[in-house]
């Protein structure tokens, strides 16, 4: 993984689309998010990509630290370009992100995602990465749409 630069930001943006992670129309959304951070002006958050074997982008990753918490971190997006998926890109991506937040003796890693059948599959992978299920918010994305909120603990002695 190294950090996204600003000619990583369209096929970002591509890859994100094409993981179904967000809809086309996002893609602008995307592309002011990145391009801001890449300005310095966004906030502490990190994008990291990973390449693919053939110059373009395999995976990419976005996590920022929550505010008002105790080294509280979030991952906000992980996606692996859909020819890549199932080939443990994931997986490799999610550990870059925990072993590099725990050098730096950060607390706990969580995850919010959806909780409609489109992402068992996302459910199952985070709970296969030692990801446990702490909390459903009912309707929390749109009605029927219950967010399902993961966490792992990075270090240090829970409370």
């Amino acid at each position: 993984m190294r950090p996204l630069t600003p000619d990583d930001v369209e096929p970002m943006v591509q890859l994100a689309v094409a993981a179904e992670l967000f809809p086309p129309e996002a893609g602008d959304f995307l592309r002011e998010q990145a391009r801001a951070w890449l300005d310095g002006g966004e906030g502490p958050g990190v994008w990291a990509v990973e390449d693919d074997d053939g110059g373009g982008l395999g995976s990419v990753v976005f996590y920022e630290p929550r505010l008002a918490t105790d080294r509280v971190w979030a991952l906000t997006m992980i996606a692996v370009a859909p020819t890549l998926q199932g080939g443990g890109r994931g997986a490799r991506a999610l550990r870059w992100v925990e072993d590099t937040l725990r050098a730096q003796g950060q607390r706990l890693l969580v995850i919010e995602t959806s909780s409609t059948p489109r992402y068992d599959k996302t459910r199952r992978f985070y709970e296969r990465s030692g990801y446990q299920q702490v909390a459903v918010v009912p309707d929390y994305f749109e009605d029927g749409d219950d967010m399902v909120l993961f966490q792992k603990r990075l270090g240090g002695s829970p409370g």
